[in-house]
C-alpha cells in the first residue's frame, strides 16, 4: 500500500500494510403515489475507507495528517518528531492498495482524493504499534472517486 500528497510529489510506502476495507456511500430517494413506490433513485456520493497496518513510520504519519516531522542529531543517533496540535487541518492524499490473487493475478484500488477522520494507535505489552485509519474518499473531479484495477494471468481462455 501506498500514500501518497495530492499533489503526487511525495509517496510513503506502507510495507506493513494488513487490510484496505471501503465501502460506497449511496444516496437514494424514493418517489411514492397512489399508494405505491413508482421510482427509485440511487447514486454514489463517496468511499468511506479504513486501512490497517503495522509500524506505521512518522513519515506516512505527517503524510495523512499534514505535519512536518522534525530530525535532530545524526545517525545512529538521530530522533525524529512529530508534533500535533488542536486546530491541524489534514490534507487529502491519493491510497493505491495492491492484492496478490494465488496465481500471476492482482488487483489494484487506488483512491483519488481521501481523507482521514479517524486514526488510532496502540503500544502493547509484547506487540508494536499497530495503526488504523479510516475516512472519506470523494470524487477529485477529473478521474472520479475510485479505480479498480485486475490484471488477469497471461494464459489464455479455453474454446467454447
Amino acid at each position: 500500500m501506498k500514500l501518497t500528497n495530492i499533489a503526487g510529489d511525495t509517496q510513503v510506502d506502507l510495507p506493513a500494510a494488513r487490510t484496505l476495507k471501503f465501502g460506497e456511500r449511496i444516496r437514494s430517494g424514493e418517489l411514492s403515489g397512489d399508494d405505491s413506490l413508482k421510482a427509485v433513485v440511487a447514486f454514489a456520493e463517496a468511499v468511506e475507507w479504513s486501512l490497517e497496518a503495522g509500524g506505521i513510520s512518522l513519515e506516512a504519519y505527517a503524510l495523512i495528517t499534514g505535519r512536518t516531522p522534525t530530525d535532530s542529531g545524526s545517525t545512529p543517533s538521530q530522533t525524529k518528531t512529530l508534533v500535533g496540535s488542536a486546530g491541524d487541518v489534514f490534507p487529502y492524499i491519493k491510497i493505491y492498495g495492491q492484492a496478490l490473487g494465488s496465481g500471476a493475478d492482482d488487483i489494484h484500488c487506488k483512491l483519488f482524493k481521501a481523507k482521514v477522520t479517524s486514526i488510532e494507535g496502540t503500544f502493547g505489552e509484547g506487540e508494536f504499534f499497530v495503526t488504523s485509519c479510516s475516512g472519506i474518499a470523494v470524487d477529485d473531479g477529473v478521474t472520479g472517486i475510485y479505480e479498480f484495477v485486475e490484471n488477469e494471468t497471461s494464459s489464455t481462455l479455453p474454446e467454447t
